[in-house]
């Protein structure tokens, strides 16, 4: 009887236990299966969105350099809302709707343009960069602060215009130096290390949440999502699949997309052999000139990204560097380009890849996509 009694003290102390673990919050996946979603991710993996009492909500993101590992927790709060101290322990606290925002990347102040909160922004880093004609114009009246380098940002001007939250992009084993002693709390921009394309673009969504443009968020996002699958659909059975080359030399090194980015995905979506398809990273491979000519210089089409104040031809590309001429697309005159120093690829693709993907289809497979118009890409000149 005795040892009865002891088998069920310990039976109840272990449910308890497990029950404390799956209710307390924890950092852990157990944690997190006891919460309510309150947005359902369909293609998004480094983020997860619960809801929490007094309509807050908990916004877990994962470490993209750690499996297992969280990068960042906040807690959204409506900005006029009482709430107590246990909900407000659980992370960062965000007060949402946010009204005057600092943007460190112009991919976030032209995805803030598109869901209509542009007079949300007070301040961007980096506005040489930035390509909307309206950010621009608004920066150029004093409506928008230009707040130097995101590097090395200006806190004096960050603190002066009453920042209540700043969008930053976060990289492996980096700090923010200054910026974390303001109070301020950082958005760390995960995005661009989704491994697909949907999956980036779907951010959009806790963007909406953030800025109180849900509606509209997930209005573009579907747009996105039912274009992006439409054209997948389109070379879904292509049995010929062109060998595809990108992008070109940088200094001594050649930097292409791996294969698990959400580029190098989206180019096998278009129905391409990418080249390096086989790569298991998820953003840019650096490679020598030799490796990527042993596997491109017999490619079908050539894509490349480069930043000029006018567009490369064919003469242009070989002076910049006359190895290129030895590849394939270069002698059967199959280059597509997009010149970004004019045309906001870099701002317009991460949250509308279905625009890319577009182009990429209708210049490997024409006859799949023959009315389209070219967003990013045209041809070179000869």
């Amino acid at each position: 009887m005795l040892r009865l009694q002891r088998n069920n003290i310990l039976v109840i102390t272990v449910l308890s236990a497990l029950l404390f673990l799956s209710c307390s919050g924890s950092k852990g996946q157990e944690g997190r299966m006891a919460m309510d979603d309150s947005i359902t991710f369909r293609y998004a993996q480094l983020i997860h969105i619960y809801n929490l009492p007094d309509s807050c909500r908990l916004v877990v993101l994962d470490n993209p350099w750690s499996a297992g590992k969280e990068l960042h927790r906040y807690v959204l709060v409506p900005r006029q809302a009482k709430v107590n101290d246990d909900i407000l322990a659980q992370g960062t606290v965000v007060r949402t709707p946010l009204q005057r925002t600092t943007v460190f990347t112009s991919v976030h102040c032209r995805l803030l343009q598109d869901i209509g909160a542009l007079d949300l922004i007070s301040g961007v880093c980096d506005f040489e960069y930035v390509q909307s004609p309206e950010v621009i114009l608004r920066v150029r009246e004093g409506r928008i602060g230009n707040m130097g380098s995101a590097l090395n940002p200006n806190i004096e001007r960050i603190l002066s215009g009453h920042t209540d939250g700043m969008l930053v992009s976060p990289f492996e084993q980096s700090g923010y130096g200054t910026l974390e002693r303001t109070g301020i709390p950082l958005i760390e921009c995960a995005d661009y290390m989704e491994p697909t394309a949907l999956g980036r673009a779907e951010w959009v969504r806790f963007f909406g949440l953030l800025f109180g443009r849900e509606r509209q968020a997930d209005s573009l996002f579907h747009t996105v999502e039912s274009n992006y699958k439409r054209l997948c659909l389109l070379v879904q059975d292509a049995k010929e699949r062109p060998r595809l080359l990108c992008d070109q030399m940088n200094g001594a090194a050649w930097y292409v997309p791996g294969g698990q980015s959400t580029i190098g995905q989206l180019y096998q979506d278009a129905g391409a052999d990418y080249l390096f398809a086989d790569r298991k990273e998820s953003g840019s491979m650096r490679l020598s000139f030799e490796t990527v000519f042993s596997r491109g210089h017999d490619a079908d089409i050539w894509f490349v990204k480069y930043s000029r104040g006018a567009d490369f031809t064919y003469t242009t590309f070989a002076q910049d560097n006359p190895k290129y001429t030895r590849f394939a697309p270069y002698k059967n005159h199959r280059i597509y380009g997009c010149n970004t120093f004019i045309t906001p690829f870099y701002d317009e693709e991460p949250f509308h890849p279905d625009l890319l993907l577009a182009d990429a289809i209708h210049i490997l497979h024409p006859d799949r996509l023959p009315d389209h118009q070219l967003h990013f890409f045209k041809p070179f000149a000869e």
